[in-house]
């Protein structure tokens, strides 16, 4: 549901009230993105459809576009939302600018419990993202509002606990929370058996990368064995999905690569990427304190995409068992590791089955729902 913005009528990006819930959530949002959908969307429907849970989702962008121009106070502007909806809490997700001190505080006077959600360490945004992230998120306007809201909401809700851990360092006075992130939500995908049998008789095997254009240096990283794989077996293509570059050095496989663009909206990407029937699902990640506090999410979407997964062995991944939920790989090993899926139908197929296994039980829908549950009840 979504509601049109009139010069007297508030605007948000989504809105689900049928005015029988005990429970009133207002939710400020970087942008409506997969953090949002994986981490609120389809999880607050499902406690909304139990009449448990009403919410509203404001993006920064809707703020800039609709509020500011209509009353630049920004304490006039948080104030009739609060008006309008008198939630019980307010989540802060990856949220700093416009205004997020000042929507703080007027909560903080209202006594509205806020909470700040968060899945990256986004006060240390490592230069390597390169110059439109730094831009956007490294800025030390954003940076001091997302600071300052960390300081003072009520809990601090952190995607992974290496992330919770990093961030009680600078926040000792906190209070933290954090579970399992991202869920699995194979559900949004309806599966064609007939697109499978076409696949099997290309005769090719498609690697693919699936990412944003942050993680350039993480591809980089494996690019030489890409070259080497490329060279060496002429059955296989690498395609990459999202706003991530193709390495250069690539472009020399013309005919055996390529790039699809990502879908904004989540339920639509994720069919996406099933739809392109990869056999082998890379996550590269390099060692950084950055890239540590991230969450598996690549292996979960590849996985509800039922493309078996190669990853970096860090803790981001290591909690799966290698060899037979994953293939975990040294930054030294990546071409053996490739070249050892690519050989080893059976193995693909045996890896798939019990990441499927391991991610529904673990990263089910119901877990985030218990997890959110515990999170609103806090207070």
């Amino acid at each position: 549901m979504q509601k049109n913005n009139h010069q007297d009528q508030l605007d948000y990006d989504f809105i689900f009230c049928q005015g029988k819930s005990p429970r009133k959530i207002l939710i400020f949002v970087e942008n409506i993105n997969a953090t949002y959908y994986l981490s609120f969307h389809y999880v607050l429907q499902k406690l909304h459809q139990k009449d448990e849970v009403d919410f509203w989702v404001i993006s920064s962008q809707t703020i800039i576009n609709n509020y500011a121009q209509y009353n630049p106070n920004p304490i006039n502007i948080i104030n009739k939302i609060l008006t309008e909806i008198a939630p019980q809490i307010v989540i802060f997700s990856r949220y700093g600018l416009p205004y997020g001190s000042i929507f703080q505080q007027q909560c903080q006077e209202k006594a509205i419990a806020t909470i700040y959600h968060i899945d990256d360490d986004l006060l240390n945004i490592p230069l390597s993202l390169g110059e439109g992230i730094q831009k956007q998120h490294g800025n030390k306007e954003v940076i001091q509002e997302r600071e300052y809201l960390l300081n003072n909401v009520d809990l601090i809700y952190a995607s992974t606990p290496y992330l919770a851990t990093t961030l009680a360092k600078r926040f000792p006075q906190q209070k933290f929370y954090y579970g399992i992130y991202a869920p699995y939500l194979e559900f949004l995908i309806p599966k064609n058996n007939d697109i499978d049998k076409k696949q099997q008789n290309t005769g090719y095997l498609t690697l693919g990368y699936m990412g944003s254009k942050g993680h350039q240096e993480d591809l980089r990283m494996i690019t030489p064995d890409l070259v080497k794989i490329l060279a060496n077996f002429p059955h296989i293509r690498f395609e990459t999905f999202g706003t991530i570059a193709m390495p250069e050095e690539l472009k020399q496989f013309s005919e055996r690569i390529k790039s699809h663009k990502v879908n904004v909206n989540y339920e639509n990407f994720l069919q996406n990427l099933y739809t392109l029937k990869w056999d082998i699902g890379l996550a590269p990640l390099q060692n950084t304190d950055f890239n540590n506090c991230k969450a598996s999410t690549k292996y979960i979407e590849y996985t509800s995409s039922d493309i078996p997964t190669i990853a970096s062995n860090l803790d981001v991944y290591n909690k799966f068992i290698p060899g037979s939920e994953i293939i975990l790989a040294q930054p030294d090993e990546w071409y053996k590791k490739m070249k050892l899926l690519i050989d080893d139908a059976s193995l693909r197929a045996l890896i798939l089955q019990n990441a499927r296994v391991r991610c529904s039980q673990e990263f089910s829908l119901e877990v985030l729902e218990k997890q959110i549950s515990t999170t609103i009840n806090f207070f």
